[in-house]
């Protein structure tokens, strides 16, 4: 099936990871997207991560299923390339440093004169405007900055902790590709093209706020602490693993107490608005679960919280979860055989949509591999690709 997005085109000339993965994510949803890259090297992520036979599974995976246009921007006759793109083009988007496109002479202002339809997103690590707009940010830099690292800090010392993953990258890349698609729909709706800016360090935050913030919510004195929903969640260590669960109505944390055989039966434990009151009595409550939690194995204890109906789970191997029955019946993983990494598992496009469908997970293209088949889709003869490819014009 062609997918939601057949017919868009993207243009994408973000680099590393939160730009690419917004396109991949449309590209996975039946999107036509174009990866452009400077010849030569191209995207740095080619050459990061885990690899086989040359190719990285990071890079595959912030950017299968687009095709690689290698092309100069920093020469004429490339700017005047992609901008016969841009003229056929719905969406670009890109994650350059504040400024770099306004240089290049490929910011919105200028784009937006040759296709005045085109949505254009911009992500940036702080912003486009302030103080700090101009500074360089990764993933690890926004995390620190924008609380995430604090959020996670070790509730003995204090000592804030970094996800250990491209947290902040891909939180953005995914309200990078929400709000392309909102932009497509307003532009059926008469609304024109527009220009997106969306900053890591806002993305952060906004997703941070509702069950970090706490009382900074409220602008006036009063405001009482409750249960953290979040904050403090340890594992329940098991005599031979690791396990969670989260017993957030009264029949399960009433059940999940059972489970572990202890009496809950305290009127000041007996419903949520009464646990959120009395914090302490149910913080020794879980402690005592905690202590009896040790001398059970993996097994019987999932078995008798799953009993009880209360939401539980081993601590599982993502390495694992291609073989996971559960995964399996959700078909979540497509094997595939990439033409130089050989036979590939990635996860499917989360979605499934009854009526559009989805395209086949395509690998990532090689850099420049279609370079040729794009410029002659732009009416460009074999001789011209030629002599562009010799000038250093394509790769």
């Amino acid at each position: 099936m062609a997918g939601p997005l057949a017919g868009v085109r993207v243009l994408d000339l973000g680099t590393m990871i939160a730009g690419p993965v917004a396109s991949t994510v449309l590209a996975d949803q039946g999107a036509d997207v174009i990866k452009i890259e400077p010849p030569g090297m191209g995207d740095l992520m080619r050459y990061l991560g885990a690899t086989r036979n040359g190719v990285s599974s990071l890079f595959h995976n912030c950017n299968r299923g687009k095709r690689s246009l290698a092309l100069n921007l920093k020469s004429d006759a490339g700017m005047e390339l992609l901008k016969e793109l841009v003229a056929e083009a719905d969406v670009l988007a890109e994650n350059f440093r504040h400024g770099v496109t306004r240089k290049l002479g490929i910011d919105y202002e200028s784009l937006r004169a040759v296709n005045p339809e085109l949505i254009y997103l911009s992500i940036c690590g702080f912003g486009d405007r302030g103080p700090m707009a101009e500074r360089p940010a990764y993933d690890n830099v926004i995390q620190t900055f924008a609380g995430v690292a604090a959020s996670q800090s070790d509730l003995e010392t204090g000592e804030p902790k970094l996800y250990q993953q491209l947290f902040c990258d891909k939180i953005t890349a995914l309200n990078g590709a929400q709000s392309i698609c909102a932009a497509l729909l307003a532009r059926e709706r008469g609304a024109g093209g527009q220009h997106i800016r969306l900053s890591m360090a806002d993305a952060a935050v906004s997703f941070l706020w509702c069950d970090v913030s706490g009382t900074r919510s409220f602008l006036e004195e009063g405001a009482q602490e409750g249960i953290k929903v979040a904050r403090g969640l340890r594992l329940l260590k098991f005599s031979d693993g690791f396990g969670t669960a989260s017993p957030v109505t009264d029949s399960q944390f009433h059940g999940f107490c059972r489970a572990f055989g202890l009496d809950s039966s305290d009127p000041r434990l007996a419903t949520v608005a009464d646990r959120n009151t009395n914090t302490e009595l149910l913080l020794e409550m879980m402690k005592e679960v905690t202590l009896r939690a040790m001398s059970r194995n993996t097994a019987e204890a999932i078995a008798a919280m799953e009993a009880e109906g209360v939401p539980c789970a081993p601590a599982n191997e993502l390495v694992d979860m291609p073989d996971h029955p559960q995964m399996q019946a959700n078909e979540s993983f497509v094997q595939f055989e990439h033409p130089q990494a050989g036979a590939m598992v990635e996860p499917a496009n989360p979605p499934s949509f009854s009526g559009s469908g989805a395209p086949p997970l395509r690998p990532a293209a090689g850099l420049g591999e279609n370079t040729d088949s794009i410029l002659a889709e732009l009416g460009k003869s074999p001789e011209q690709v030629q002599a562009w490819r010799e000038a250093g014009v394509i790769g």
